[in-house]
């Protein structure tokens, strides 16, 4: 192969890993990293783009003062292309994603990958949601519901303050609510941190822990108001009244992604398009549908919101703080 060809290949190989470089700052610098990546991997994507720098300054510099000829002493296992047809494919196979990545929009996760890999509610697959959001609508069904531990939200006469009738408790007095079942430090003191709040926030930082805690401690949490937000999922099977306020959780990267989520109950809920993001208050009710305890939402207030720039939620592996 003459000179011209092999300057050609390595100027050309140079442009690639030029765009690869890019499109990796670009995701970097416009904080859209999270859209892909779990942000304890977003480290190794700064070394990768170091690499890449480096890669990509060796290849310019062959293309400009390099060999005349292209030496290898892998058997022609790594040759370069010889014919047009063969240059497109093996270089296609880069530039293809690096068009996608730089053209294609950033899609966050929906209802349609949900459907397909199906929602964990409350640590129960969406069989048991079915299950429960159909018990709770059918009628003789035997479904226990507990809608309050902390006495009644209202009286007559008039709308009563939702802290009035709620003993207050020594966060000691709390602990020994929840440190019976043995299920170790980490979720009772979750659990305190969780109960100690008069409306509890369900933010990214706790959405999945807390679900998790609460669905460990269901009957105890029966009652408790709280607020989160998610995108609005809707089953086939589900009632008028009834959706799911979801997330995703991302580990490593959007490939292993699955759906954690509360199922909620309003009079007003079919207003709500699928994929919609919300912001849900409600108090949560306790339901016995075949011996398993389930928490619903029945919502007070939803409020359209904007995606966060982060649409994911993280497991928190940190103690909980605020318990001292």
């Amino acid at each position: 192969m003459n000179q011209a060809s092999v300057k050609r290949h390595y100027f050309l190989r140079s442009l690639i890993l030029i765009g690869f470089t890019g499109l990796l700052a670009q995701l970097i610098i416009t904080d859209r990293l999270g859209h892909y990546l779990a942000p304890r991997l977003h480290m190794f994507s700064y070394v990768t783009l170091g690499i890449l720098l480096m890669l990509t300054l060796v290849s310019l510099r062959q293309a400009f003062l390099g060999a005349t000829a292209y030496d290898c002493d892998c058997e022609d296992a790594h040759k370069l292309p010889r014919s047009l047809w063969r240059s497109v494919l093996v270089y296609g196979m880069f530039v293809l994603p690096l068009a996608m990545g730089f053209f294609m929009p950033d899609q966050i996760l929906g209802s349609d990958v949900a459907e397909k890999r199906g929602i964990t509610l409350l640590s129960n697959d969406v069989k048991k949601l079915a299950e429960v959001a159909g018990a709770a609508n059918t009628p003789n069904t035997p479904t226990q519901s507990v809608t309050s531990l902390q006495g009644n939200s209202s009286h007559q006469g008039g709308e009563a303050d939702p802290t009035a009738s709620i003993p207050v408790r020594s966060n000691e007095q709390i602990r020994q609510k929840f440190s019976t079942t043995g299920l170790g430090d980490f979720y009772t003191d979750m659990a305190v941190s969780l109960y100690k709040q008069p409306v509890i926030m369900l933010d990214d930082k706790v959405f999945l822990d807390g679900l998790t805690t609460m669905e460990l401690y269901a009957k105890e949490f029966a009652g408790k108001e709280i607020e989160t937000l998610g995108f609005v999922y809707r089953q086939p099977d589900f009632t008028a009244h009834q959706f799911v306020v979801a997330r995703f959780s991302v580990s490593c990267c959007t490939a292993d992604a699955n759906v954690f989520g509360v199922l909620v109950e309003n009079d007003k809920g079919s207003k709500w398009a699928k994929d919609s993001w919300v912001k849900v208050r409600g108090k949560l009710e306790a339901r016995t549908v075949a011996g398993y305890d389930m928490l619903v939402l029945r919502a007070s207030k939803i409020e359209p919101v904007k995606p966060p720039k982060d649409p994911y939620v993280y497991y928190n592996y940190d103690t909980p703080v605020g318990n001292e």
